[in-house]
């Protein structure tokens, strides 16, 4: 039986030849979605989208992709347009050892996500001198980038921007100890602004595979808190906080990815598990799908058992990554 004729790039989006920028962007949210593997799709289905779009909306890799493949069009048994083009020679046999795994049974155990998070990173999509990284290895090989917020002259005026950097200081300080050193494949990006969203901003954002962890954080005075999943009291009084809208925005611009969020209270510095923040019974803390409140006693092991549990959590998507980095300003 002959093999089927593999997919161009226009075809796995699902535009034209002669789809414009706008037209190749949003065809991609839909595809992503679609493909996500968080929403039932596959790792493999997902990584040709993401290739696919990191080719077609990049002008000069879609000025040779064309020239490569005949203006996209698909490609018959062996041709260069199908999920396999654009890749450097020799990528095919590299991506059977080097990319995304095949994704893991939904029963699979926390001892199978610890070893997916502490085996070496792999970066995608392939790359070679004539296809170079989204990011700059020597960029992309560091956990840690950007940095948190600094104590100015407003933050001394105001209680509540101090009490903001001093929880960013802290949760980017505790990460980077207490994360980063098991977890290879965590980028952790520091002081995120989203100056064009309404000032939406982050504190700090985790990235690990196709999932994204947008974290805020703030010091409190004693006194326990109130987390209902949808408002925050401390001792009965509301407390305000930006990470819904802000995962919302990171949504929006990621759609390849699983992103939520999580508030994290510093109380004493020596005691993490303070402060105390009540549930009402039956709330799902393990609940991904709602913004986590959560103090540094349990921070690192939510925000690691989000990003573990999601497919092929050891891999760094370089496209991803790049954008975050824009964002920061890095």
């Amino acid at each position: 039986m002959a093999e089927a004729p593999r997919q161009s790039y226009y075809d796995i989006l699902g535009v034209p030849p002669d789809a414009g920028a706008r037209d190749i962007k949003n065809a991609y949210r839909r595809a992503a979605r679609a493909a996500h593997p968080d929403l039932g799709g596959s790792a493999a289905l997902f990584h040709d989208v993401a290739v696919a779009y990191e080719t077609l909306s990049d002008p000069r890799r879609r000025e040779r992709y064309d020239a490569d493949t005949g203006r996209g069009r698909a490609s018959t048994p062996g041709a260069s347009g199908g999920p396999g083009a654009g890749r450097p020679p020799g990528a095919a046999a590299t991506a059977g050892r080097t990319g995304a795994p095949a994704p893991r049974s939904p029963m699979r155990t926390s001892v199978e996500d610890d070893e997916a998070t502490r085996s070496a990173p792999v970066y995608l999509p392939p790359f070679s001198p004539s296809s170079p990284p989204a990011v700059p290895l020597i960029l992309a090989g560091r956990q840690l980038h950007g940095s948190p917020r600094q104590p100015g002259v407003f933050a001394r005026r105001s209680s509540g921007v101090r009490a903001r950097i001093d929880g960013e200081l802290r949760t980017s300080a505790l990460l980077e100890r207490s994360l980063l050193p098991t977890y290879p494949a965590a980028r952790l990006v520091n002081g995120i602004r989203f100056e064009d969203r309404d000032g939406t901003t982050a504190g700090s954002v985790l990235l690990a595979g196709y999932r994204i962890a947008v974290i805020d954080s703030f010091t409190a005075s004693p006194g326990n808190f109130s987390w209902d999943g949808r408002s925050l009291r401390h001792q009965g009084r509301p407390v305000g906080f930006e990470v819904p809208r802000t995962v919302r925005a990171v949504q929006e611009l990621f759609p390849e990815c699983n992103v939520a969020g999580w508030v994290v209270i510093h109380g004493a510095p020596d005691n993490p598990f303070a402060p105390v923040i009540d549930v009402p019974p039956g709330f799902d803390r393990a609940s991904t799908a709602l913004v986590q409140v959560v103090n540094a006693g349990t921070a690192v092991r939510t925000i690691r058992s989000f990003l573990s549990s999601g497919p092929t959590p050891n891999v760094v998507q370089l496209p991803v990554l790049a954008r975050l980095l824009a964002v920061a300003g890095s």
